[in-house]
């Protein structure tokens, strides 16, 4: 049986629509023509390569129902954008005016590939970016905060074009970043990609994958489209990302982070206030998870205390035994 294709589908499609699909070592290349108002170039992210069946540009489906052309850089093993090939087939469409063509340009992915929509920026001066907890980098010399991604720093070549999403992110016009502040290597990363160009819009408590937060507060549309359009407000964000106290997956996140950092009393009184107003099975758990956690805490504390006690006692029994008797001490009679 012959292997399956996962972008024959997006060949014939790209064929239908006038667009094209360019295979390369580690990557594909497609296009789908939209309505020409607005190209987005988007990047897939870890996991888009073990995608099963068909693939498709990551956010394809509602990138086209807004009538947007969209490029979708794809990764057929995740490699962080990290290939010659690519780098120059991108130049190529560049130096043929393939960017220059639309009246607006976004650059758009979110981890891996918030690095490659930051990082390739150049491509288009001026484009908008919107970003998700994107890395700067893998460079042990430029990042070496991070380590979570050991294996991909090993074995790409993270020298020459492009290994500074930071250098990359100076050439767009207006860039939006997602990113959990309470997630301490993705704030190293945002710290250092900060500029007069760049909006940060931080999401506490929400975690390294920000898109499927925003969809389960079901503000994912509405934050997304003004973004890619280059309109978005701090202020209108945050407005919306009130949805939040409302989204169950974010309040046991917040109860989570509350448990990571011992802060039991104050998760507690949180999880009985939110309970009284949803009595949600996970709030429920996260709570337990609390109390249980305090618990713990609290006999780890004893245990130590008693440990300590007893290495007092020794120590003190050890120096009275060692200490030998004065000189001119009466003899009893």
């Amino acid at each position: 049986m012959p292997e399956f294709d996962a972008f024959a589908h997006l060949r014939q499609l790209a064929d239908s629509r006038g667009g094209f699909c360019q295979e390369l070592t580690n990557h594909v290349l497609a296009y789908l023509p939209g309505a020409g108002r607005r190209l987005v170039v988007t990047f897939d992210n870890l996991i888009s390569a073990k995608t099963p069946g068909n693939r498709m540009p990551w956010g394809q489906d509602f990138l086209a129902a807004q009538g947007w052309d969209v490029l979708g850089v794809m990764v057929k093993q995740s490699d962080w954008f990290r290939q010659d090939d690519l780098f120059d087939l991108l130049e190529e469409l560049r130096d043929a005016g393939f960017f220059a063509q639309f009246p607006a340009v976004t650059f758009y992915g979110a981890s891996m590939g918030g690095y490659g929509a930051a990082t390739f920026a150049g491509l288009a001066p001026g484009c908008t970016v919107v970003a998700f907890a994107p890395q700067s980098s893998l460079s042990a010399e430029i990042a070496p905060f991070e380590k979570r991604y050991r294996y991909a720093r090993s074995q790409t070549d993270w020298t020459g074009r492009y290994a500074d999403a930071a250098e990359g992110l100076r050439a767009a016009g207006r860039a939006y970043i997602l990113y959990d502040p309470m997630e301490p290597t993705d704030s190293a990363h945002v710290a250092r990609m900060t500029g007069p160009n760049v909006t940060l819009l931080p999401m506490r408590h929400s975690g390294h994958k920000l898109p499927p937060a925003l969809m389960r507060m079901n503000i994912l549309k509405p934050v997304i489209i003004p973004a890619i359009e280059g309109k978005l407000t701090p202020a209108a964000f945050h407005q919306l990302h009130r949805a939040r106290r409302q989204s169950v997956p974010w309040l046991t996140g917040l109860l989570g982070n509350a448990e990571k950092r011992g802060h039991f009393g104050l998760g507690l009184r949180l999880a009985d206030r939110l309970l009284a107003e949803t009595p949600h099975a996970k709030l429920k758990a996260a709570r337990r998870a609390l109390r249980d956690a305090k618990i713990a805490a609290r006999r780890q504390a004893q245990r130590s205390a008693q440990r300590a006690a007893r290495r007092a006692r020794l120590s003190s029994n050890q120096s009275t035994a060692a200490s030998p008797a004065p000189e001119n001490a009466p003899l009893g009679g």
